[in-house]
Formats: structure tokens, C-alpha cells, sequence
């Protein structure tokens, strides 16, 4: 009877062995599904969203004046870049405008007053390369009639300063074209070829007004 009592107790003490052990493994699993909750909940709640970011490239504008053989002569604002044609024909140049007689291809100056010439009406040399010039009319002689405006004179006008030939002449009007007008009488000196043995001789026959 000792025996089978002994025996009953050794089973019942394996039984609560196993007991404890099944529930200190389920008590253990708990905890680290616990303990990986949290720390996603906690990675979630250190997510902050960037915020986004706009940019915007503002377009530049400047001014012109157009008159002259036009048919709506006025005001006009243009993107930063633009040519004398593109306020010539915003203008919408009448039939009997002379548009040979203005650099089409030059660019525009804010500020400045384009003078749409008719045909047949002061077809002065001077006026074949006009540009968007500070004067009061595009394309007008410098007012020193003893100086040349190298701003709007053509090829024929330049070959007669000193030290100016066929080739520098070209590489003057192709500056105005593409870099634009020349604010001072030194800004000549850029051109390819023009020196300051060559500007000394120029300095006193030239003018940019």
C-alpha cells in the first residue's frame, strides 16, 4: 500500500512538474509577443512624414515699348530672353512697316522703346541694325552727329572709325545680336579684334546714347 502511494505521488509530482513547466513556456511567449508589439507601436509613433517640398522657378519679365508702323502700339511685357520681333509682331506690325530696317534677332532691354519704321521714311544707314537702345526712338542717330552710335550702326557706318574693317565691323553688329547692346563705349573692347591700341582711336568717335 506504501508502495502504490509512492508511486501515485511520484506521478502526480511529475504531472505538476510538467504543469509548471507548459506554463512558464506559454507565460515566456507571451511576453515576447508583448515586448514586439511595442516596439512597433513604438517605431510607429517615431514615423513623422516629411513634408513636401515645392519649387517654383519664377519666369522673369521685362518691359518694351512698341510704336511706330504697328497696329496696337503700347506696352508690352515679355519673358526675360525675348527678341525684337517677338514685340514687333505682338504689336502686329501695319503692311507698310519696314521691318528690314530693325535687328529682329536682337534682344530686348527692359525699359526700352522699339520705333517701328514705315517704308521709305528716313532709310538712314544708321537705322538697318536698330535695337532696343536707350533713346527715344529704336534705331535713332546718336544726337553728336560727330560720333557714331555703335549701338545701330550697320557694317557700312563701322568700316569708317579708324581701325575698323569689313571682319571686326561683322563681329560688332554679331555682338549686338547676341549679347545685346553696349551700355559704355569700352564694352567694345569684347569684340574679338578691338584692342586698346584700336579703342584709343575710337574712344573720341563713338557713342552708345
Amino acid at each position: 500500500m506504501d508502495k502504490i502511494s509512492l508511486k501515485a505521488q511520484i506521478i502526480i509530482g511529475a504531472f505538476l512538474c510538467i504543469l509548471i513547466f507548459s506554463g512558464g513556456v506559454k507565460y515566456y511567449e507571451m511576453r515576447l509577443e508583448g515586448i514586439g508589439a511595442d516596439e512597433i507601436d513604438v517605431t510607429a509613433d517615431l514615423y513623422i512624414e516629411a513634408p513636401e517640398i515645392k519649387t517654383e522657378i519664377e519666369e522673369k519679365e521685362l518691359t518694351v515699348h512698341v510704336i511706330g508702323a504697328v497696329e496696337k502700339p503700347g506696352v508690352y511685357n515679355l519673358e526675360e530672353g525675348s527678341r525684337v520681333n517677338d514685340a514687333v509682331q505682338l504689336a502686329i506690325p501695319l503692311e507698310e512697316a519696314d521691318l528690314d530696317r530693325l535687328n529682329m534677332a536682337m534682344l530686348l532691354i527692359d525699359g526700352r522703346q522699339i520705333d517701328v519704321p514705315q517704308k521709305g521714311e528716313g532709310e538712314s544707314p544708321a537705322e538697318t541694325y536698330g535695337s532696343a537702345v536707350p533713346s527715344s526712338k529704336l534705331g535713332d542717330v546718336a544726337q553728336n552727329s560727330n560720333k557714331i552710335n555703335i549701338n545701330t550702326a550697320d557694317q557700312a557706318l563701322l568700316i569708317s572709325l579708324p581701325g575698323i574693317g569689313p571682319a571686326i565691323a561683322k563681329r560688332i553688329i554679331e555682338y549686338r545680336e547676341i549679347k545685346g547692346v553696349f551700355y559704355d563705349i569700352q564694352d567694345i573692347t569684347n569684340v574679338s579684334g578691338i584692342g586698346t591700341a584700336t579703342f584709343d582711336k575710337l574712344k573720341d568717335k563713338i557713342t552708345v546714347e
